[in-house]
């Protein structure tokens, strides 16, 4: 069967994506619940979420994604991958494209351009099945050689950006540091230096502050401000429950789609505040519409779970 996941890897696995999907809803409601000249790429908040978030994501997949090659072979491998990812972006892309239809006149209406729209939409998803796929050729091509994880890098940079390709092409380096994290079980190499620890999170977080100041690529940025997340969450869940976080990491995959489409036809549309109000009031209200989205979305999930049926079409279980 391969290597199983620990309860307290788990944890800090499921405690970091609570984290990130919460910045990522916090990210969009920045974005989409402001007044529609305001500059939120200026934001301070908003760069730094947005420096790191989804090369986080990437990275704890790509980690997580190493028991899976040594789970499967690879045709149960790819039809997991299919079940987990391609199902439910289908599902989530039919509700995107009804509502789009419903809300803005959207047309033609068809099977084949609800097809070409789901091909199109929630970008994540499709990069994560696709470095999934190139995952599958390091070690059913190139044997996890580092000349293989080179090799696909090589050929993921010289490939066009056409269609939904191009979050693969920009996530696929995260994807592979998490599986390389986890093979060469860095995080368990380094938890037990307690002084190494603490050391590491503050360099991390003065170079993370740094790459973001000067606009560095989204690689350096999102790899060091990962690295420090990770580092920081790995440590801390040896000592402290983030249950809160916890639930919303094992949601994460329910309330980065659904608010993504609730900030898209509704938030930017009728949610937006008026820029008549004070600045300190905009950040409450934007707070706390980050909050009760992430609540709303997390209930959403538990209500799909419920359901084999959905739980199947909408969370890949």
């Amino acid at each position: 069967m391969g290597e199983k996941i620990s309860k307290d890897r788990e944890k800090w696995v499921d405690v970091v994506r609570g984290f990130a999907i919460y910045l990522v809803v916090l990210g969009h409601s920045i974005q989409y619940a402001t007044p529609h000249d305001y500059n939120f790429r200026a934001n301070i908040v908003f760069r730094w979420i947005y420096g790191f978030h989804m090369p986080l994501f990437m990275i704890v997949s790509g980690y997580l994604f190493w028991y899976t090659i040594n789970r499967y072979d690879l045709l149960h491998g790819v039809i997991a991958k299919i079940k987990g990812i391609m199902i439910p972006c289908a599902s989530w892309g039919f509700v995107t494209y009804a509502c789009d239809i419903l809300m803005t006149g959207y047309e033609p209406v068809s099977v084949i351009e609800y097809l070409r729209y789901t091909a199109s939409s929630n970008w994540f998803l499709w990069a994560i099945f696709y470095c999934s796929l190139y995952g599958f050729v390091t070690k059913y091509v190139f044997r996890n050689s580092i000349l293989g994880y080179v090799v696909i890098i090589a050929i993921n940079f010289i490939i066009p950006e056409i269609g939904n390709y191009a979050g693969t092409k920009r996530m696929l380096p995260s994807f592979i540091i998490g599986m390389l994290v986890n093979r060469y079980q860095i995080l368990k190499n380094i938890k037990d230096n307690k002084k190494m620890v603490i050391v590491s999170i503050i360099t991390l977080n003065i170079l993370y502050l740094i790459t973001i100041k000067f606009n560095c690529i989204e690689l350096i940025t999102g790899t060091i401000g990962s690295a420090a997340v990770i580092l920081a969450f790995f440590n801390l869940c040896r000592h402290f429950g983030f249950k809160i976080l916890c639930m919303l990491g094992k949601a994460s995959i329910c309330i980065y789609l659904f608010t993504g489409i609730v900030f898209y036809f509704w938030i930017k549309e009728y949610c937006q505040i008026s820029d008549t109000y004070r600045y300190r009031v905009k950040i409450l209200y934007v707070f706390l519409l980050s909050v009760g989205l992430t609540m709303l979305a997390f209930v959403v999930s538990q209500i799909f779970q419920k359901s084999t049926i959905t739980s199947r079409l909408f969370l890949g279980k």
